[in-house]
């Protein structure tokens, strides 16, 4: 009697040792706590530098501590991305070089070629073009080896534009004729519109570019004008705008200043009914150039005057103010008002100047801002040691209970084999009960549980305010809105909504844009994008993933049907 229960004793020890690791892990497997911390390292959507940082520092951490490969990778490439967003090109070099050395055994995957190519983009931003460019050539053989056509064009278009940028344009032309006819002879558009429509616009839209470049107009226009059917057939309203803008730029150089303002004015349009306030202002000043280039002075200056109002509103960008301060002065020399030209001579100098203080400034706020990250590093460098050697300590206890716990075991059964053949069926049917009728009181008590109802009640009040639509509210946010936690909240989703968190969230949204498409006309045309931006998704892929989902059918097909 006395060694069973000793060996209850410790069986519950044992229990208890492992529940005491982790409240959280205890509720969820180890890869929901991953994938969680993943998606909310995905979906969070603010600009705070601390929240961003915490919640990529959280998601490594518990990959590490795990020793998770796949998502120590994904930590090490998100934290890249993180630092290459806020200019701290060295310190996401080296996490994207952290992410490699995670699939160094994998040189063929589709990673390897996703992390080279944000390599290469890192390289441009610190001035290493032809370095970047090697890079971009070695993934490149690595997604033509493993013939993976999406990232062959995703490399392509990046060769294009750094040879753009590098003005050799010849280079920049095969680029993006190669990637152009990738996608035409592959048929890619038919098959998957939504993932190569918004590519096969801009690659036109590039190779027009190069062309502009080498003062080749008339084969620029004939890419435009390509790429304007396309947008047209595929109702790509926003990639038509830049279309137009880029036309009217062209005639522009033509000297045809006529069909120049007539196709500035429709990019002007389609801008205004997205809103687009800051490229309104971009077509405003190149219409204004049309004006000065014609000799109509007045109309020159009136739609300057009007971006300078629009400056005081922030429409405009401070380097398009700076612009527009210097063709103001132009426009006033070219009529003899010297007067007013030194003026905004005097004005477009301060501009400048205060421009390159700012960029000072960025520079300072950049090294507090690493300051910042590096304190956050640290703290999770010391919780992620105290988690492992509490783990290790763990580990010892549990190796010695459990070695403990088999020999009397052991002992017991050599000793009492009769007795512990002797359960009988009834005692075993008795457990069993005792266990549902365990299982069954704890699902009443959540259902009965009063704060259950008010959690309810709390999200309905959320949903009311269509919360759903703003892309910062994750499973994180959520519950910190409606106090409570996110296992918890979680945990009610399952059991009154049989969904989970994400599943909720994707349900409100395709419904508000199913509601929302049936009775308003003008957001039926939108782009695909334009919607999924509108609905609080962070990309039209994930937008059209829900989509037909919910509704069976891709919103491209959706759209083409109610338009």
């Amino acid at each position: 009697m006395m060694n069973r229960f000793f060996l209850y004793y410790l069986l519950f020890f044992l229990v208890i040792a492992c529940a005491d690791t982790s409240s959280q892990q205890s509720a969820n497997s180890t890869k929901q706590l991953l994938e969680e911390a993943e998606e909310a390292v995905l979906n969070y959507q603010g600009i705070e530098t601390d929240s961003i940082m915490q919640l990529r520092m959280e998601y490594y951490h518990k990959a590490s501590t795990f020793n998770d490969s796949v998502h120590t990778y994904r930590a090490h490439f998100y934290l890249g991305e993180f630092y290459q967003s806020r200019g701290i090109y060295k310190d996401a070099m080296s996490e994207y070089e952290k992410a490699l050395r995670h699939i160094s055994d994998d040189a063929d995957s589709a990673r390897y070629v996703q992390t080279k190519i944000a390599i290469a983009t890192t390289e441009i931003e610190l001035g290493n073009k032809y370095k970047a460019g090697e890079i971009l050539l070695d993934a490149y053989e690595v997604a033509q080896r493993n013939k993976r056509t999406m990232q062959l064009i995703n490399v392509n278009g990046n060769m294009g534009i750094l040879s753009l940028d590098l003005k050799n344009f010849q280079e920049a032309k095969k680029s993006f004729k190669e990637a152009i006819q990738t996608i035409e002879e592959k048929q890619l558009i038919e098959k998957d519109s939504i993932n190569y429509v918004e590519d096969y616009i801009n690659y036109h839209m590039f190779l027009a570019k190069a062309y502009q470049a080498e003062i080749l107009l008339d084969s620029a226009m004939s890419y435009i004008d390509k790429g304007i059917i396309i947008a047209d057939y595929y109702q790509d309203i926003e990639g038509k705008a830049y279309l137009y803008e880029l036309k009217g730029k062209t005639h522009t150089a033509q000297g045809k200043y006529a069909e120049a303002h007539e196709n500035l004015t429709a990019s002007k349009e389609i801008f205004t009914d997205l809103q687009n306030e800051k490229q309104i202002s971009k077509i405003m000043y190149l219409l204004a150039d049309n004006h000065f280039q014609r000799g109509e002075t007045s109309k020159a200056l009136a739609l300057l005057d009007e971006l300078e109002a629009r400056y005081q509103q922030k429409f405009l960008l401070e380097t398009d103010y700076y612009d527009a301060l210097v063709l103001k002065a132009d426009v006033y020399k070219s009529s003899k008002q010297f007067e007013n030209e030194s003026v905004y001579r005097q004005k477009s100098a301060d501009i400048q100047k205060e421009i390159a203080e700012r960029q000072d400034k960025t520079a300072f706020f950049q090294t507090a801002t690493q300051y910042e990250i590096e304190k956050l590093k640290n703290k999770f460098e010391a919780q992620h040691q105290k988690d492992k050697k509490r783990f290790y300590s763990f580990l010892a206890i549990a190796i010695i209970v459990i070695a403990v716990f088999s020999f009397l075991l052991y002992k017991q059964i050599s000793k009492k084999k009769a007795a512990v053949v002797s359960v009988t069926e009834n005692e075993l049917e008795k457990t069993v009960s005792i266990a549902k009728k365990e299982k069954s009181t704890t699902q009443t008590s959540i259902k009965s549980d009063k704060t259950v109802d008010e959690i309810l009640q709390k999200l309905k009040n959320l949903e009311a305010q269509e919360f759903y639509l703003n892309p910062k509210y994750n499973l994180y946010a959520t519950a910190k809105k409606i106090d409570t936690n996110t296992t918890y909240l979680s945990t009610i989703l399952n059991v009154h909504k049989k969904m989970t968190f994400t599943e909720y969230l994707n349900n409100l949204r395709i419904q508000y844009t199913l509601n929302r498409l049936e009775n308003d006309k003008k957001f039926r045309m939108y782009t695909i994008k334009a919607i999924a931006k509108e609905v609080g998704y962070k990309s039209h892929g994930s937008f059209s993933r829900a989509f037909k989902a919910k509704t069976g059918e891709n919103p491209s097909t959706y759209l083409k049907k109610i338009r």
